[in-house]
């Protein structure tokens, strides 16, 4: 369970050396002074010790001259294995930084941009692995006054910050504007609504802080509780844009460390998607109590609800939760089923047949652990996933609910299955892949639109791909682009459509290289063949693929070039791999391993995956192998030699 620390500390570090934006980038600076520079957010990045300080490193790097004729440059700072730890660019050529650049593990965690060239920031960015938040602080006081990017879970962290340290301004900053309400163009009676709530919003966090008044720097922010976010057609309300909101989550926080410590709730409201930040619309309201109401259909009348007589069932899930995470598989069937023994004592005592829409939320956590436990190979998870399903069918049947277990018991099933396939069985391998495209298909054909449905015709894209029925393929990818423009997955089976019709095109790429950060695009290497190669540490055959490849490549010294996509979600963990395992080339990286925009351009999904680009820029093959890698370039070098 990943826990992301809250509270006074994020007081700490906001005091800003702004000298560096009036130093001339010319007047070469020294170790010392650099690392004198911190983060005028809280972030977390790597700063050397005082011992390491003296391997560390300074030099200046040149960009391409730009349009106006003059240079960018940047001031490095490295470590003593060569991995950056800061980098301050003047990004204008006018000899002053403008912005101030911060890596974590060698890879960029947050940087502060001057956009108004008068030396002082006025945005920030967390990148890699600190996130994903853009904030913008106007009037240049260190206080972000607005959030152009930031995720639900990193609002909710935001949200609690602001009760933690008794400040609404920050809350504020969260909070949707008159200019989101125009963006989205809603009705006349959603903006009296929303304003009324935003009106009342003050009132509400003073007596949130009243209420939480013994919360300190101490209390941890652990898990944001929520379904899946709902799409209102714009046609629907009559408004300009669709409405992608949250109808509500819940924080779960925790208090105190160690014995001590307890788990509590916060619930924050409706949350509305504007472009690429989510608003909240009204203050947190301590526990699981009721929400603040709002229209029917829009939002609901109470958080995650907790029936009479549910109190010592509520205690034992948060003594559960807040126990050692479980590591091995015996810890890890164990933790689940207990888990979901103690959440279906809780639903049992939802009883009224007016109140079953209120007992899902509580059946979705107990089909989720029960499939965790069951892709441990586990049976009596099985069993009680069977046995939900076949309740769902009778009371629900074609509900949500019914579509959510019967996935869950499918995939637990398969995963179990796939662990427990006889190593080289082809035989039984393909008769497992045939069984869970037959149980895909069903499930897509029963439930055309459940929430399920877009990862099912993925995975069905996926397993045709992997026994050679690329048709089949392309038809799923294509139905899942169709019937979901708008989901998750609908950019990745769009590259990998891409993908599958690459031969004979150009192959487009460029990233930023591993460690040094620099710009690369493949259209450089124009006029040689290319081995492209995509690859994690984390997967077994990329140890023997290097090797193969530099001996492939050996036998055509200066005639080929090889460009190595990392797919890592470690800049950290690639760098160190590729320290001991090596072919040369090129190492590009960007954050999010098989979710970055590396993997998603040709819809990567399996590693390792190798393409042969032809001098022309071309894709010759799209499935190149290491193992036959040397063959399939004596007649590419042969074909590039007699042209």
């Amino acid at each position: 369970m990943n826990k992301f620390r809250f509270g006074f500390r994020f007081l700490a570090g906001l005091t800003f050396l702004a000298g560096l934006s009036g130093t001339a980038i010319a007047e070469s600076p020294t170790v010392e002074k650099l690392l004198l520079y911190k983060p005028r957010q809280v972030a977390e990045v790597t700063t050397p010790s005082a011992a390491e300080q003296a391997a560390c490193t300074v030099e200046l790097e040149r960009g391409k001259v730009l349009a106006s004729g003059k240079t960018p440059t940047a001031w490095v700072l490295k470590d003593g294995q060569g991995r950056i730890l800061r980098k301050f660019h003047d990004t204008t050529g006018e000899n002053k930084v403008n912005r101030w650049s911060y890596y974590r593990d060698g890879q960029e965690a947050y940087r502060e941009e001057d956009t108004n060239k008068n030396g002082t920031a006025d945005q920030y960015r967390w990148l890699g692995p600190n996130g994903s938040k853009w904030g913008i602080d106007a009037n240049e006081d260190g206080v972000i006054d607005s959030w152009a990017v930031i995720s639900s879970e990193e609002v909710s962290q935001e949200i609690l910050a602001s009760v933690l340290t008794r400040d609404f301004n920050r809350l504020k900053a969260l909070m949707i504007t008159q200019e989101d309400i125009i963006t989205l163009g809603l009705p006349a009676e959603e903006v009296e609504r929303l304003k009324d709530k935003v009106a009342k919003s003050g009132e509400q966090f003073q007596k949130t802080t009243a209420a939480l008044i013994k919360l300190n720097d101490k209390t941890t922010w652990v898990h944001l509780e929520t379904k899946m976010p709902e799409t209102i057609p714009a046609d629907v309300i009559g408004s300009k844009a669709d409405l992608v909101h949250y109808r509500h989550a819940t924080i779960l926080y925790q208090e105190g460390e160690g014995k001590d410590s307890k788990h509590n709730w916060l619930q924050t409201g409706e949350l509305i998607q504007v472009g690429k930040a989510w608003r909240v619309v009204s203050a947190p309201v301590p526990g699981n109590g009721p929400a603040p109401d709002g229209p029917d259909g829009l939002v609901d009348k109470g958080q995650i609800p907790i029936p009479v007589g549910a109190g010592e069932f509520i205690e034992e899930l948060k003594k559960h939760d807040a126990g050692t995470p479980p590591k091995t598989r015996e810890e890890i069937v164990a933790y689940n089923l207990k888990r979901a023994s103690i959440l279906e004592k809780i639903a049992a005592l939802i009883t009224k047949p007016e109140d079953v829409s209120k007992r899902d939320v509580w059946v979705r956590q107990i089909a989720e652990c029960y499939a965790a436990a069951a892709q441990q190979g586990d049976k009596l998870a099985l069993e009680r996933l069977g046995a939900w399903r076949l309740a769902l069918a009778k009371d629900q049947s074609g509900s949500p609910l019914l579509a959510f277990v019967t996935y869950r018991e499918m995939s637990g099933e398969y995963a179990s299955k796939l662990t427990m396939a006889a190593p080289g069985g082809a035989g039984e391998m393909s008769k497992l892949q045939d069984a869970w495209k037959e149980k895909l298909s069903k499930f897509v054909s029963d439930f055309p639109t459940a929430d399920d449905t877009p990862d099912a015709l993925m995975q069905l894209g996926m397993v045709n791909e992997f026994v050679s029925k690329e048709t089949e393929a392309k038809n799923w990818y294509s139905l899942l682009v169709k019937n979901f423009p708008k989901h998750a997955l609908t950019k990745k089976a769009s590259g990998c459509l891409e993908r599958l019709s690459l031969e004979g095109k150009e192959f487009d790429l460029a990233a930023q290289t591993l460690g040094a950060g620099t710009s690369f695009n493949v259209k450089s290497l124009r006029g040689k063949p290319v081995v492209v190669y995509y690859w994690a540490s984390w997967n077994g055959a990329a140890t023997s693929d290097f090797k193969k490849i530099a001996l492939a490549l050996e036998a055509h010294p200066g005639k080929v070039e090889l460009v190595c996509v990392n797919l890592d979600n470690s800049a950290g963990d690639a760098t160190k791999f590729v320290a001991g395992n090596t072919a040369g080339g090129t190492h590009l990286f960007q954050p999010g391993g098989l979710d970055s925009p590396l993997a998603m351009q040709y819809g990567i999904t399996v590693l390792p995956n190798m393409f042969l680009v032809g001098a022309d820029g071309k894709v010759i093959s799209r499935s190149v192998q290491a193992t036959t890698l040397e063959e399939e370039l004596k007649k590419v070098v042969k074909e590039s030699k007699d042209k």
